[in-house]
């Protein structure tokens, strides 16, 4: 096919429901935020009314985080037998009676929210590897990145959920209405369920007719799919390999394993996910200026959505490096500007009242920069850094790894900040995040404008292969 007519086949290409489809394979993500965000008021609720002890508390909110370890290190094992929408859809049922199960927990037992907030984890785990690999197989490369950041824009949406449900309601001894009204809302997946498999897992199954209606329904009827199925086949044989050590010789596969590894470490070691998980009780404490805590949980959760919707816009457009180098500069800015901030007030308890806007303001610019590219490009990276042979059970590691680690800062935050004092907390956070920014600049490889084919073969894995064997 000549260059013109690529150029004219592109052309025709609908990208309407490219943006549904990653869209309804996000909402996963819209549950997950909604449990994400379910902590910041339950909390305040089993600490004042419950009489759960700091480390019940705290197990509560990392529990969660050990489930999404569980859910994401067991999708290599059933995504070979099961499709990637079924599964997502089937999380549905799963978290409806996992809701029921915490709603029916009139006399707040602890042990019941422990376990309902760990199958919450696992089904989001499921979601946290399969959504950025789905949406990557479907997208065009103009768009790639832009419906891959549908992700973290769906849990923000889902954690302002929740944060608006707390505020509305106002329930204060209890959370069996706050949980039944979070619960409810996990049915918006179901229409995952109507979505089509991937070309490349319909090529996987040698069913070509399958994966020909899929690229239609993504491109549209007059689109020549004849082309992208070919490549997608290349795929689907390099998809097929069985892993080999000779791989993590290949320098380029081990800088795209060291990437996604990078980058989510550093999406959860900058501390954002531990103030989400306690951001009433965090506005309380620290202060929220001329509004209520609740209100300014409502502040954070609409710059959430607007910034990320900001960078999907523009990932396409400065590309991904771009954006998480200036991302994370500017996080480690706000932390330094917030640790100041608690080290006057510490040594002059009238800073408190001279400057009450500062700690809502630089918590929710911290929560913005977050979300101009830490956040959201994450889950990108995860959908199409990594050659097909290793991407399923690297971004499955990569995952598991980085919420293992939030579990763990969830569950220590209050002892660093009790040993450390606050000031020197969030500074030790300013630094990981430059350090983050560093990483970025010189590591992360921006594949924006890239077909999946064409990152493929820049690995050069045959190549290599065929030279260790002569």
């Amino acid at each position: 096919m000549t260059t013109a007519s690529i150029n004219d086949n592109v052309a025709e290409i609908r990208k309407l429901n490219q943006y549904v489809g990653a869209f309804v394979a996000s909402l996963g993500g819209f549950a997950l935020g909604i449990s994400l965000g379910w902590n910041s008021k339950a909390s305040i609720v089993l600490r004042n009314y419950v009489d759960a002890s700091a480390t019940e508390i705290g197990l509560i909110g990392g529990i969660l985080n050990g489930g999404i370890c569980i859910g994401a290190i067991l999708i290599p094992f059933i995504v070979g037998r099961i499709s990637r929408t079924n599964i997502l859809f089937w999380t549905m049922p799963v978290l409806i009676l996992t809701w029921t199960l915490m709603i029916s927990n009139r006399r707040q037992k602890v042990l019941l929210f422990l376990i309902g907030r760990l199958i919450c984890g696992i089904c989001g785990g499921v979601s946290c590897v399969l959504t950025p690999i789905y949406v990557a197989e479907i997208a065009s490369k103009e768009i790639r990145g832009r419906l891959l950041a549908f992700f973290q824009l769906l849990v923000n949406c889902g954690v302002m959920y929740a944060f608006y449900v707390a505020h509305a309601i106002d329930e204060q001894r209890s959370v069996w209405r706050y949980s039944a009204i979070c619960g409810l809302a996990c049915l918006s997946i179901a229409p995952t369920k109507l979505l089509p498999e991937s070309p490349l897992y319909y090529l996987s199954r040698n069913d070509e007719i399958g994966a020909e209606k899929s690229l239609r329904w993504y491109r549209g009827d007059t689109y020549d799919v004849q082309h992208e199925i070919n490549e997608t086949k290349r795929l689907v044989l390099a998809h097929s390999k069985k892993f080999s050590l000779r791989l993590l010789k290949n320098r380029r596969v081990l800088r795209s394993m060291v990437t996604c590894f990078g980058i989510i470490l550093g999406q959860h070691l900058c501390g954002v996910n531990m103030m989400i998980f306690y951001a009433l009780m965090l506005f309380e404490t620290t202060g929220s200026g001329e509004l209520t805590g609740s209100e300014q949980t409502l502040v954070v959760g609409a710059v959430q959505i607007l910034v990320c919707l900001l960078a999907a816009f523009l990932v396409d457009v400065l590309g991904r490096r771009i954006l998480l180098t200036v991302s994370s500069l500017f996080m480690g800015l706000f932390l330094i500007l917030l640790g100041w901030f608690f080290s006057l007030r510490d040594s002059d308890p009238e800073y408190d009242d001279l400057y009450f806007w500062m700690s809502p303001t630089w918590i929710t610019l911290i929560f913005a920069a977050f979300n101009l590219g830490l956040g959201p490009i994450s889950w990108s990276l995860l959908g199409d850094t990594l050659p097909e042979e290793l991407k399923t059970s690297v971004v499955s590691m990569a995952v598991a790894f980085g919420w293992l680690i939030s579990m763990m800062g969830t569950l220590t935050f209050d002892e660093m900040i009790i040993s450390l004092g606050s000031t020197k907390v969030m500074w030790l956070s300013a630094a990981i995040c430059w350090l983050i920014a560093l990483f970025c600049a010189i590591v992360v490889k921006d594949n924006t404008g890239k077909s999946l084919i064409e990152i493929q073969e820049e690995f050069r894995i045959e190549s290599n292969a065929g030279l260790e064997e002569t």
